[in-house]
């Protein structure tokens, strides 16, 4: 692979004001196993790469995934979605109002 400061182009560059806007996004890519290198003004200054366990079993996503339907984390589908199936629209019996819910959630606390 192409190398460029010493750094692999295939690691996820981004601005450190990006990683601030948007820091969940950035961190749910490390935890899929996806390294992230963070720029100050074009200048790599530090490397996010996932901790712990997974770090450790690194492997392909075909393995991880193997990993988490051996451990009953995750199901795999067994076939195509048929039209059928897209065609039947489910609602709720009774009008929901997610925000309401939400808000009522935090009021009430942990």
């Amino acid at each position: 692979m192409a190398m460029k400061d010493g750094y692999d182009m295939a690691m996820r560059l981004v601005n450190i004001a990006e990683l601030k806007n948007r820091l969940g996004f950035y961190l749910r890519a490390v935890r899929r196993g996806e390294p992230i290198l963070v720029r100050d003004r074009d200048r790599v200054i530090a490397r996010i790469e996932p901790a712990g366990e997974r770090a450790a079993a690194g492997g392909s996503g075909e393995e991880r995934l193997a990993e988490l339907e051996r451990r009953g984390i995750v199901r795999r589908g067994r076939g195509r979605i048929t039209p059928e199936l897209l065609a039947r629209r489910v609602r709720p019996r009774r009008p929901a109002d997610a925000v309401s819910a939400l808000l009522r959630e935090r009021e009430e606390g942990p």
